[in-house]
């Protein structure tokens, strides 16, 4: 059971140090290109630290624990939003690009609601993942067209006096090498998590459905939390909300959408009856008051924070009594 134990938490220690290095690298990314944080946080962060999530459920669809990969991905959302925003915005509140909040934010809401139709019928199947994969395919369009878009901006201030760019080869070697040694600790940190996680479940008795919206979550989200709080402590604050918005729409179109081809993802009463209603609620209340006030306030991380600590209680609370 230690040697269990031991290896989960050096799970946990890999995915946070590589997302650690990670944040670093897009970072000195955004200061040589300039493009937006928001962007940077919607595209290179998002599908970095996401990877924890798509490897996790795709380990999990592959060796018959589908269940999971729906748990983990519903999970994830429900604590990048609850946990890592809510932190981040009761920390430190701040404003926010209206029109690229406002498209990212749209399509994560048609994305969770393309998830609840296809998952009326019970299930996540081969037919329902291309539409999943679709709508990922026009995520990454629109990432695109903005990332050119703000190069196009940025291109003159790259260029030193000799009209040469100044992101030198030997700098794009070492980002490069930074980035894939990051995303390779987070992606073996990820299967420690799912290995370990389900000999855990099995042994104290609890559901691996619960054990995948929390514990499991939790471990795939820490890529999130530690690049979202180390971008506030680096007053890149964009980073963090685009990083959560582009991970919650690719947990649904890329970690669900994938999961479900090797094997069907059953669609459980507690998802349509808990899960489902808890991150809507949570994508509510961070999406409405900031698409308004074109700002993320104090009180909504605490109303995040607070839902989702509730959220937790609940499901334990369903096994204990």
């Amino acid at each position: 059971m230690l040697t269990i134990v031991l290896l989960f938490l050096a799970g946990f220690i890999l995915i946070t140090k590589g997302a650690d290095i990670f944040i670093n690298c897009t970072v000195e990314i955004g200061k040589r290109t300039n493009i937006s944080e928001l962007i940077l946080g919607a595209t290179i962060v998002s599908f970095a630290t996401t990877l924890p999530e798509l490897t996790v459920s795709m380990f999990a669809s592959i060796e018959g624990h589908s269940t999971m990969s729906l748990g983990n991905a519903i999970g994830s959302i429900i604590c990048n939003t609850g946990l890592v925003l809510g932190l981040v915005a009761f920390i430190s509140p701040f404003k926010v690009d209206k029109n690229l909040f406002f498209s990212k934010s749209t399509l994560l809401l048609i994305s969770v609601l393309i998830l609840v139709i296809l998952g009326i019928d019970g299930s996540i199947g081969r037919l329902d993942a291309i539409a999943l994969i679709t709508v990922l395919i026009i995520y990454m369009v629109n990432n695109y067209r903005s990332v050119v878009g703000n190069n196009n901006k940025g291109t003159k201030s790259n260029r030193g006096k000799d009209g040469k760019n100044n992101f030198v080869i030997g700098e794009k070697l070492k980002l490069g090498t930074l980035f894939i040694l990051g995303l390779i600790m987070m992606v073996v940190g990820s299967k420690l998590l799912i290995d370990n996680g389900v000999k855990i479940a099995d042994i104290l008795g609890i559901p691996q459905g619960i054990v995948s919206l929390t514990v499991i979550a939790l471990g795939t989200s820490l890529p999130e939390l530690v690049s979202s709080l180390t971008a506030i402590r680096k007053k890149h604050h964009a980073i963090s909300v685009g990083n959560i918005l582009g991970a919650n729409i690719l947990n649904i179109v890329s970690v669900i959408g994938l999961s479900s081809i090797p094997n069907d993802i059953p669609i459980l009463s507690q998802n349509v009856k808990i899960d489902f209603p808890f991150m809507i609620l949570l994508l509510l209340i961070l999406i409405l008051p900031t698409i308004k006030k074109n700002k993320l306030y104090r009180v909504q991380g605490v109303l995040m924070l607070g839902t989702y600590f509730f959220y937790i209680f609940t499901l334990y609370s369903m096994y204990i009594v």
